[in-house]
């Protein structure tokens, strides 16, 4: 919860429900009076809004445009409270309304939830006046279903709200000024079973919502008649196919179009002086000035980016001059609780007290691997290293050693060591002899893989793969895969270096529900601190007594006090949900930004929310790396520290996603001008970023 406010919060006196309401939608008009069971629609709000034992009056607040008339009508002859007031400054209209009823609080609804329940009106309505908050929602988190959107909030932060709230955005969706400002206390009630995997939709917005709306009524007793979420999941357990009647509608559409109609976000002033005096030095010491292939500045749009970051803390990085960045590399991955996270600090200080390495090994090394054991589908025992390459090596080692075959098949990246970069275009000084004991498949292409087990009878030893990467499994293939390799008498390894602990607790096995043989962890696992791990069951890792997988700094202290205070921050916290949210958001938010400039067949957001990659095509379908730059250049003139996807991490917050979207909107605009123009070349102020792999 914020812990900073301007508003303080007053004893309540009169609890007023304002239920906005109005004829005009772009996608489905008129809905608000459409019939559900022979009532209209807001018909049903009111009668679920009235339930409220708390609430002491229900106003329906609308505009005074003539296309509204039908709703003030409908008002009048159910005797319910109207309220007036401008069209598109909704924020406005709820303000007088509230002032007009003498509100101290205000209980914010929609006419298009005919679903909203009154137990869960009046569960917010209790944590609000419980938990001495400004604004309290059940929408922070999606607990709940789509359509059960509930959000309290006092008169003053109301007025508040009011006053200050500039952008035609927040003035049109009049609460995420309270989400996103840092103004104002703000909680949120969570539903006792986390629905957010379900993606439950029950709002209306589309014909298929109004279907399903229709649907539910019927089947649960009709007009007049009073169910809640418990009898609505009940329903659609029953039948699973209502559900995907409106499968895959996007959520606060309305929202992310908004943000297409604000100004742009203005540049920063910022100064690159250090960055370039350092990078003088760097060319001189450091081959392409960097550790790290992706991190150099051949990834970056030259002389835009900065070159050094001198720190971070949560969501934020700034670099050697000072500029402030939100930070969505996040260190290629491994950041997944936040730069400089309080409880891992903590573990970590505590630690290096008694020392980081020793000559016999440490407790910590029996902890964390007990807990990877109870998190991970596969593990039974395991065996660290501190990079994904150790451990992707490692297990390709002890496949060899177990079948006693040669040939490793491979989907994905796997690290910089020989078996594997011998296949791609930075293979010199691997030998050929080398690079042949490895074989590519295609991702998704069970008969790709069945070809190399074809050519190669009795040889191949393992099948390592991300099981998932930007594109999701289609038609059981990893079902296929796993079938495959136990027909052929060989391993099968999951590369989680990066799906670990980001998609579910237990990695991309857990989510798909296929457990391999071996799995290699990393990244995420301490939150920044370099550890990996091999986990596998007994009978195979009882291997490594006999095959040389042996590190000076296997069991470094630190790094395992790291791994144990993130992964139980991970369980603690309930992490993964916040990045699936998260991720959502900006992933919807930037496909319907490229919609609506006309630039959804140059680029989008793709992959699963907790980690996404935003694509850009050329007019042929290739990869457009000039606009991709220009992109790039746009969002680090306005504070955002992009190099082409979002690793998302707890301490990235509703706001960092809100100003990320009005910078994607912002940047867009300017991309699809240059696009249209045939300017992209010349409006970038650097040399573009340039790809890691070249096309072979």
């Amino acid at each position: 919860m914020d812990e900073t406010s301007e508003v303080e919060l007053k004893r309540p006196r009169k609890i007023v429900a304002i239920i906005q309401a109005r004829m005009r939608s772009s996608r489905l008009p008129g809905k608000v009076l459409a019939d559900i069971v022979g009532q209209p629609m807001l018909w049903h709000v009111i009668n679920r809004a009235k339930r409220v034992s708390s609430v002491d009056q229900v106003v329906v607040a609308t505009s005074v445009s003539p296309e509204d008339d039908a709703i003030a009508k409908f008002c009048l002859r159910k005797q319910t409270e109207i309220f007036r007031g401008s069209e598109d400054d909704v924020l406005d209209r709820v303000y007088h309304a509230a002032k007009s009823k003498a509100a101290d609080v205000v209980v914010r609804l929609t006419a298009d939830c005919p679903l909203i329940d009154s137990q869960v009106i009046e569960r917010v309505v209790s944590a609000y006046l419980h938990n001495g908050c400004d604004y309290m929602t059940n929408t922070l988190r999606y607990t709940f279903p789509d359509g059960l959107d509930t959000e309290v909030f006092s008169w003053p932060a109301l007025e508040l709200a009011w006053r200050d709230a500039r952008s035609s955005t927040d003035r049109e969706h009049v609460t995420s000024f309270f989400r996103t400002s840092g103004r104002f206390k703000i909680g949120n009630v969570e539903n006792e079973v986390d629905l957010s995997a379900r993606h439950l939709r029950w709002t209306v917005d589309e014909p298929c919502d109004l279907e399903l709306a229709r649907a539910i009524y019927s089947r649960l007793g009709g007009c007049g008649a009073y169910f809640g979420l418990h009898k609505i999941l009940k329903l659609l357990d029953t039948e699973p196919s209502l559900a995907r009647l409106n499968r895959g509608v996007i959520r606060n559409h309305g929202y992310y179009t908004s943000l297409a109609r604000e100004a742009q976000v203005p540049q920063r002033r910022r100064e690159l002086k250090r960055s370039r005096e350092l990078r003088q030095k760097a060319e001189r010491l450091i081959p392409s000035c960097s550790q790290t292939f992706s991190k150099a500045p051949a990834q970056f749009v030259d002389g835009v980016a900065p070159v050094f970051l001198a720190r971070g803390q949560g969501s934020r990085v700034w670099d050697v001059d000072g500029n402030e960045y939100i930070d969505f590399p996040m260190a290629l991955g491994p950041i997944i609780l936040g730069h400089g996270y309080p409880a891992v600090t903590e573990a970590v200080k505590r630690q290096m007290k008694y020392g980081t390495t020793f000559s016999l090994p440490h407790p910590l090394e029996i902890e964390v691997a007990e807990l990877l054991t109870q998190f991970i589908p596969c593990a039974e025992m395991v065996r660290f290293g501190k990079n994904g390459s150790d451990a992707t090596s490692g297990t390709v080692r002890l496949a060899r050693a177990y079948t006693g075959r040669d040939l490793i098949a491979c989907c994905g990246y796997h690290g910089w060591q020989d078996w594997y970069i011998g296949t791609t275009t930075r293979n010199r000084g691997v030998p050929e002899a080398v690079q042949r004991l490895t074989c590519r498949f295609e991702y998704n292409s069970i008969s790709g893989l069945e070809k190399i087990f074809a050519e190669n009878p009795g040889k191949v030893a393992a099948v390592i793969l991300e099981p998932v990467s930007i594109e999701e499994p289609r038609g059981g293939f990893l079902e296929s895969v796993r079938d495959l390799t136990r027909r052929e008498g060989a391993l099968l390894i999951f590369d989680e270096v990066v799906t670990g602990f980001r998609i579910a607790l237990g990695g991309a096995q857990e989510y798909y529900g296929v457990t391999p043989d071996l799995s290699c962890l990393g990244k995420a696992m301490g939150n920044g601190y370099p550890i990996s791990a091999v986990v596998g069951p007994t009978e195979l890792m009882e291997l490594f007594d006999e095959i040389f997988f042996s590190f000076t700094f296997g069991g470094e202290t630190l790094s395992l006090a790291a791994a144990k205070a993130t992964i139980a921050e991970l369980e603690d916290k309930n992490v993964v949900a916040h990045l699936w949210e998260q991720g959502q958001r900006l992933k919807d938010g930037y496909n319907v930004l490229a919609r609506e400039y006309g630039m959804d067949r140059s680029t989008e957001c793709v992959g699963l929310p907790p980690r996404t990659v935003i694509v850009f095509r050329d007019e042929t379908g290739a990869e457009a790396l000039e606009i991709k730059s220009l992109f790039e250049q746009e969002c680090l003139r306005r504070g955002i520290l992009f190099s082409g996807g979002h690793n998302l991490c707890y301490s990235h917050r509703a706001a960092d996603i809100d100003y990320t979207l009005r910078v994607y909107r912002t940047a867009m605009e300017i991309v699809a001008e240059a696009v249209r123009g045939g300017l992209v070349a010349e409006k970038l102020e650097g040399k573009a970023a340039r790809a890691v792999f070249r096309k072979a």
